[in-house]
C-alpha cells in the first residue's frame, strides 16, 4: 500500500476522523484500491446504517402530561409498557377504562415508585396487544 500517494482532502479528513480503528484502515485500503470517492461513499453508508434510528437499541418513549378535571395524569409509554402516574387513582382507572374501551389489551405489572415519578399512584401495565374497539353498550 502506498500512502504517500494518497491525498485525503479536508472533507474527507472529517470522514476519516469520525471511524472507527477497523473502518480507518478499511478506508485506507478501499481508497488505495477502489478510489477515495468510492471509499468515502461506502463509509458513509455504514455510519448511517449505524445511526440510523431504526438500529437504536434504546426504546423510544413517549411521555405525555394531561389535565384531567382538576388532576394531573403522567403517561410514559415505552414500546410495550405504560407507565401511568397520578394523585388520583381514579383517573388511572378512567384513563386504562378508556384504553382498553379503544381496543388496547393491558396487564397490570407491579412495580415500585423511582424519584422521578412525582405523582402519589404509579401503575404500570404491560400492552399485550391491539384489537378493534370494544363496544360500550
Amino acid at each position: 500500500m502506498k500512502l504517500h500517494e494518497l491525498e485525503i482532502l479536508e472533507n474527507d479528513f472529517d470522514l476519516f476522523v469520525a471511524l472507527d480503528d477497523v473502518d480507518k484502515i478499511e478506508f485506507l485500503f478501499d481508497a488505495q484500491h477502489a478510489g477515495l470517492e468510492a471509499a468515502a461513499i461506502k463509509q458513509v453508508c455504514k455510519l448511517a446504517e449505524k445511526y440510523s434510528p431504526e438500529s437504536a437499541a434504546e426504546p423510544i418513549i413517549s411521555v405525555q402530561d394531561l389535565e384531567i378535571g382538576d388532576t394531573r395524569l403522567c403517561v410514559t409509554q415505552y414500546p410495550n409498557v405504560i407507565h401511568l402516574n397520578s394523585d388520583s387513582l381514579r383517573t388511572i382507572r378512567d384513563f386504562v377504562d378508556k384504553l382498553f374501551n379503544d381496543g388496547i389489551l393491558l396487564r397490570r405489572k407491579p412495580a415500585d415508585k423511582t424519584e422521578f415519578d412525582m405523582y402519589r399512584f404509579l401503575r404500570v401495565y404491560e400492552i399485550i396487544g391491539k384489537v378493534n374497539p370494544f363496544c360500550g353498550n
